[in-house]
This record gives C-alpha cells, sequence and structure tokens, in this order.
C-alpha cells in the first residue's frame, strides 16, 4: 500500500486537471452542470480522501472515478440524465487539429451525442480521453471484455448515425 502525501498530490494537479476538464466537458455536454464546478467539488473531495488512495489505480483514474460519481450524484438530483440539449454540438471545445475539420467534428460529436448513456459514456472515455479498457473498467466496475464487446455495439451505431447525417465512409 503506498499512500499520496498531499504535497504528492498538489503537484500533480497541473498535470490532472487539463485533462480531467477535457473529460469532463464531454461527459457533461447537453447538461446545466458546468465541468469547473465538477471539478472543483472533486479536487476538494480527492484532498480529503486522500488517505484512501492506495495506489492500485493510477492518479488520473481515482480523480476521474470522483469526478463521475460526482456528476451522476448530480444527474440524479437534477433529472438532467434524459434531458440533454445536444442542439449546439458547435459549442464544445476544438483542438487545433480538428479546426480544418469542423463540420465532420460536429457531426461526429452529435453522432456520439445520441448514443446511449453507457454506450456514450464508453465512447468519450476510450476514444476521447484515450483511456485503456483496463482503467475504464477500474472507474466503472465493468470487466474488459464487456467493455469492448459495448466498444463494438457502440461503433455500429455510431456508424449508423453518421450514415443517416449523409457522412459516407
Amino acid at each position: 500500500m503506498s499512500y499520496l502525501t498531499k504535497k504528492e498530490f498538489e503537484s500533480s494537479i497541473d498535470e490532472l486537471y487539463p485533462r480531467l476538464h477535457r473529460a469532463m466537458t464531454a461527459y457533461l455536454y447537453g447538461t446545466s452542470l458546468e465541468p469547473d464546478d465538477i471539478l472543483q467539488e472533486t479536487f476538494l473531495k480527492a484532498i480529503r480522501n486522500l488517505h484512501t488512495f492506495q495506489g492500485g489505480a493510477s492518479l488520473y483514474t481515482w480523480m476521474y472515478s470522483i469526478a463521475r460519481n460526482i456528476c451522476i450524484d448530480q444527474f440524479r438530483k437534477l433529472k438532467h440524465e434524459k434531458k440533454r440539449d445536444f442542439a449546439s454540438v458547435e459549442e464544445l471545445p476544438i483542438t487545433a487539429e480538428e479546426k480544418n475539420n469542423t463540420e465532420e467534428i460536429n457531426l461526429l460529436r452529435k453522432a456520439i451525442m445520441s448514443l446511449p448513456d453507457d454506450l456514450r459514456e464508453l465512447v468519450i472515455m476510450k476514444a476521447i480521453d484515450e483511456m485503456g479498457y483496463r482503467q475504464i473498467s477500474d472507474i466503472t466496475g465493468v470487466n474488459e471484455q464487456t467493455l469492448k464487446s459495448r466498444m463494438l455495439k457502440a461503433r455500429k451505431l455510431l456508424s449508423i448515425e453518421l450514415k443517416k447525417m449523409g457522412v459516407r465512409s
């Protein structure tokens, strides 16, 4: 068991925050919840519970789990899970590489947001946040083989949705 000190945690914030912010921006898209608010609560909760971090998973995975659980609690409280508004996909941040493909990126984002909640979350974790199946399994509690099967289903649904939007592969 290796516990994390407050100083070690604080030194990792600059590395963790941008990645978590990007992930939470995608995760919360279409809700009235703000990634900054969720992350503030996440970091406060993490500092209060540093003594529980044992190093079995990466610090990022542990922090993502905390943020995800806070989001789920907020969704339950506000009943936003089924009331997301995906009308303006263009509001999501675009990276420098995406600027040349804005239309395609917006169609892909819209297609991702049309997926059922569990598949959308998986696609966001795997494709957008570039997590491995092991990391996703640690966060969600779903075994890796099931995740791979769900990802295959998500890809098929994305392909169908993109074809409906007129995108040809």
